[in-house]
């Protein structure tokens, strides 16, 4: 699905880029001549293309997010709006930093209380485009000391001041990796042997709350 609508999107581009000045000279001409009707049609086929092809990425971009929460929780879910959301600016290489708290959804919930041999060795999967990236299946928490680097990159202190209530959530995520109820996993690259991008996703039964933090630099 995600190769699909890579599709869609290069589909677009170069219909864009090859066919829009070429197209653009012809409505002109058909302007000048006053082909009044000729215009009408000039016009309607590539907006009725465009809103086709928008259509079809919207689904194939629904799809694909349900695809990754399924892949990521091992349970069919709509997250709904976050409790708490925070997202930097992102450089042109897509560097940044986003943070999202939800209330836990019951179906997540009933996941994690029976968590089984199947959840904890084949999730989360991850998707395709971090195919380069390790990765950590969930496993409960107390946290292992093995990833304190990657926990204190996650909770970036550089950001942690610029929105409010940020820090709260960190203080509340580092309680909840104390104690036994909650669940972690990990994606994560390496650069030089310093951690550089990572996805880290909490589940913290014990308080109701769910985490989404992703870290790039």
């Amino acid at each position: 699905m995600y190769d699909i609508l890579t599709a869609i999107q290069g589909i677009v581009f170069l219909i864009t880029i090859l066919g829009c000045i070429p197209y653009g000279i012809w409505i002109i001409y058909s302007l000048i001549k006053k082909r009044w009707r000729r215009v009408v049609i000039q016009v309607a086929i590539p907006v009725a293309v465009y809103a086709f092809l928008a259509g079809i990425s919207a689904l194939c971009s629904s799809r694909i997010h349900a695809d990754y929460l399924t892949g990521l929780y091992d349970a069919k879910v709509e997250l709904g709006p976050a409790i708490f959301e925070y997202d930097s600016d992102r450089s042109f290489n897509g560097d940044g930093y986003s943070f999202s708290a939800y209330d836990l959804p019951t179906k997540i919930r009933k996941r994690f209380e029976s968590a089984d041999d199947r959840l904890l060795t084949e999730y989360p999967r991850h998707p395709s485009y971090r195919n380069h990236w390790q990765f950590e299946h969930w496993r409960e928490a107390p946290f292992d000391d093995r990833f304190k680097e990657h926990l204190d990159f996650a909770l970036s202190s550089y950001d942690s001041g610029k929105a409010p209530g940020l820090s709260l959530h960190f203080e509340a995520i580092r309680k909840a990796l104390g104690r036994k109820g909650t669940y972690y996993a990990l994606f994560y690259y390496k650069s030089d042997s310093y951690i550089v991008d990572i996805d880290l996703f909490i589940v913290d039964l014990v308080e109701g709350r769910l985490y989404s933090i992703n870290h790039n630099t």
